[in-house]
């Protein structure tokens, strides 16, 4: 796939830029209402994986600046904004009208950027904090990515990614049948008519781990979303249909 075949791709499957529909786009109201990270709480029953890391990066607060790669339209930067003093956030798709309201509503700054082409642009050891939720897996590179997020973060700060779980039981039992596991949303339209919603790798716990450490990135705590989250995190590696790690970089 060349540059411009994969930038028109996500383009065209994720960008909504020249619609109408953003003439009355508002952030999520649960992001804009809730001041404070620790408001964000996993109920056992069922958590949304976005709002169970920002309850579990409340632990970790205040930072000073926070990055989220894969950003989208950048609302779930709006409560980790109450809790930084810089937030920035990147994405492979321009969503400059959402990106404009956020710089001007709540000083966040994002900004277009294809990580499997170009650095990061920010300095060594920039971040408390860099997230990225579920883009590893879109990533051709993923250890460019990985480097790259162990290079702008501090010493001692802390990233939290969130990746499907190819050891979630149900797929375990899927390739037992004979059936390709599938493991991005298939209630969205576009990953009905992409080949698993575009997603490149896959990963378990210990992959990721892998991964983390080789650029040293160690794990502190890990963690899973969906119905009965407080069943599943009982063993998150064998019941998460998705895997959020928290690792810390503990040198330079």
């Amino acid at each position: 796939m060349s540059k411009s075949t994969q930038q028109s791709y996500y383009n065209q499957h994720y960008s909504i830029s020249d619609s109408t529909a953003w003439k009355t786009w508002v952030p999520k109201a649960n992001f804009v209402e809730k001041q404070n990270l620790s408001e964000f709480k996993n109920s056992f029953w069922q958590a949304d994986a976005q709002e169970s890391v920002l309850a579990a990066l409340a632990e970790f607060a205040p930072f000073d600046a926070v990055l989220d790669i894969g950003c989208s339209a950048g609302d779930f930067l709006i409560p980790l904004s109450r809790a930084s003093t810089r937030v920035y956030g990147v994405d492979i798709v321009d969503f400059s009208v959402a990106w404009k309201l956020l710089r001007h509503e709540y000083g966040i700054c994002c900004q277009q950027l294809n990580l499997d082409y170009a650095n990061l642009p920010f300095d060594n050891s920039s971040f408390d904090v860099v997230t990225m939720l579920m883009v590893l897996e879109h990533v051709f590179d993923v250890h460019h990515a990985v480097r790259e997020i162990a290079r702008v973060l501090k010493k001692g700060g802390v990233v939290a990614i969130q990746v499907p779980n190819i050891a979630y039981l149900k797929h375990r039992i899927d390739l037992l049948k004979g059936k390709l596991p599938c493991t991005s949303d298939t209630t969205k339209s576009d990953n009905q008519t992409e080949w698993d919603g575009q997603h490149l790798h896959y990963f378990t716990l210990a992959s990721l781990d892998s991964l983390l450490k080789q650029y040293g990135l160690h794990r502190q705590k890990v963690q899973c979303s969906g119905k009965l989250v407080g069943l599943r995190q009982l063993r998150p590696s064998f019941l998460g249909a998705d895997l959020t790690v928290f690792a810390r970089k503990l040198a330079e």
